[in-house]
């Protein structure tokens, strides 16, 4: 889908994200407050909320009508045909173990698709960006996804957030499929930065269930605008808002990985007591 905003909207999303992405580096770790959304894992804190707001200030600034979504919270606006999707700070458990791998992800989505997007690491002073029909770039370099072919010679990261054991038990089944058939599998959190990576040819897939627009809106862009593939499990081109499990790769090996993915879990026997 073509928008007229698609220049002035992706300067907007990469002010935005280096914004919030200053408020997460002069933040004093020790002095976060942290809150649990379920019973262990899945936390939200003050520096998600400052990240945020600061996002919030330059997209309103730059466009006072349009709606905006962020994972902390909604900004409405008389525009419901462009929103903004936002995450301050994607990777939270990271930062609040002091793990150098998170970034903010601000994306404008004009109807189903988003427009223009950006992902900002702050640790490593890192900008991913990309507009629609425009390419994507890293630090200003254009980014092309690596030419892996097979999926046993490929990176591929997957992983989930959630307390539930039933879930966590079906996490394993496909963890265990994806190491029996990729060159290697990481679990790193931030799946914006993931995709960012995927573009850049550093991975070669991901594999994430239930996954919210603003984590993937501006990661998906900048994938697909170097090269890259983004659909559901089914293999259908993600083109919506919903939440909606996540299958992104250079697109040499997707259908290879959605192979992988569609096979039923090997049954191990009972070892003998």
């Amino acid at each position: 889908m073509t928008c007229a905003l698609v220049d002035a909207a992706r300067t907007a999303a990469a002010d935005a994200a280096r914004a919030g992405g200053a408020v997460l580096a002069a933040t004093d770790r020790s002095r976060v407050e942290v809150t649990l959304k379920d019973a262990r894992v899945d936390v939200t804190t003050s520096a998600d909320l400052a990240s945020q707001a600061a996002v919030v200030a330059v997209l309103r600034a730059a466009f006072p009508q349009h709606v905006i979504v962020g994972e902390e919270g909604t900004e409405p606006g008389s525009d419901a045909e462009h929103v903004w999707y936002v995450d301050g700070l994607d990777g939270t458990s990271n930062f609040t173990h002091g793990i150098p791998w998170y970034c903010v992800s601000v994306a404008l989505r004009c109807g189903p698709d988003a427009v223009a997007g950006a992902v900002y690491d702050p640790v490593h002073d890192e900008l991913w960006s990309a507009g629609r029909g425009q390419g994507a770039t890293g630090n200003g370099v254009p980014l092309r996804v690596a030419t892996t072919g097979a999926l046993d010679a490929a990176v591929v990261v997957s992983q989930i957030q959630t307390s539930d054991p039933g879930r966590i038990a079906q996490f394993a089944a496909m963890f265990e499929q994806l190491m029996n058939a990729a060159g290697g599998v990481r679990f790193t959190g931030a799946p914006a930065l993931i995709l960012s990576h995927i573009a850049a040819g550093h991975f070669t897939g991901y594999v994430e269930r239930a996954m919210p627009p603003w984590d993937i809106g501006a990661g998906q862009l900048i994938l697909e605008e170097a090269g890259g593939r983004l659909t559901n499990l089914a293999g259908v081109r993600v083109a919506s808002a919903d939440v909606t499990d996540v299958v992104a790769t250079n697109g040499a090996v997707h259908e290879e990985l959605l192979a992988v993915l569609a096979a039923p879990p090997t049954v191990r026997p009972t070892p003998d007591r």
